[in-house]
């Protein structure tokens, strides 16, 4: 299911990608992108997997994804 990421979040994605060659190489940060891109595309199958969080506001969801979160 196609989704749409905010500015902000697409420059976190870089801004990941790109320590994440810097630390690791390039085909340990592919990887990691591969999989929070799955991920994403996880979440706008199933937007309702993480429960709302309602201490926040506006209320989101957050999904955590191995070192970083996803708040949706």
């Amino acid at each position: 299911m196609p989704f749409n990421l905010s500015v902000e979040a697409e420059e976190d994605i870089v801004a990941i990608a790109e320590q994440g060659v810097r630390v690791f190489g390039s085909l340990v940060a592919r990887q990691y992108h591969d999989e929070l891109f799955a991920v994403l595309e996880l979440i706008a199958s199933n937007p309702r997997m993480s429960r709302e969080r309602h201490e926040i506001f506006p209320p989101v969801r957050i999904h955590p994804f191995k070192a970083h979160t996803v708040v949706y």
